[in-house]
């Protein structure tokens, strides 16, 4: 107690009122005052290899890429090794979503016996709807899969833009090589 007696008379003898000077160390050395920062849960929001990343994929626009592409090189076989690394990107986003949803699939079941065991009718009925979209989910991924092997439906949309940007970028050539040369 002595301690704070020393303090409080050195103020009083600076002229000071001692609460005045009763903050000397700045609040936000300690005090974080910014907004807090949302952190995502497992399992509250869609992961990034379910079906959205899938529908993100396929709803890119490629045509910038076939056009810079045409610009790198002209050459129609380029054009197609680079649709076949599109094919195969989508491919690997539909396996990820497939592998994703699988998992989940078991997860679910696992909990809808458990929590069957234990009575609990209500959080069982609230799983099995859950189950029942993950299905869905499943099935459409199916759908894309099924058009992505016959290049049809959504996934058409990936070829038609890429093919579009290159085209693009060939006319891009010749309009400045040769249509814009002097004769």
């Amino acid at each position: 107690m002595s301690l704070f007696n020393f303090f409080r008379k050195r103020q009083q003898n600076n002229g000071t009122d001692p609460a005045e000077n009763e903050t000397l160390v700045p609040r936000d050395l300690f005090v974080d005052e910014s907004d807090p920062v949302q952190v995502a849960l497992p399992g509250s929001s869609e992961s990034s290899s379910g079906i959205e990343a899938v529908y993100s994929f396929l709803q890119a626009d490629y045509e910038p890429r076939g056009y810079n592409d045409a610009l790198t090189n002209p050459d129609d076989s380029y054009k197609t090794d680079n649709l076949r690394l599109l094919s195969q990107d989508l491919a690997i986003h539909i396996q990820r979503a497939n592998t994703y949803y699988e998992s989940t699939l078991k997860e679910l079941n696992f909990h809808i016996s458990s929590r069957g065991r234990a009575g609990l009718v209500d959080l069982v009925e609230e799983l099995k709807m859950r189950k029942e979209l993950v299905l869905s989910f499943l099935e459409k991924i199916g759908k894309i899969q099924s058009d992505a092997d016959n290049r049809n439906g959504l996934t058409e949309r990936i070829i038609l833009s890429y093919q579009r940007g290159f085209s693009r970028g060939l006319a891009a050539i010749t309009q400045a090589r040769i249509l814009n040369q002097r004769l």
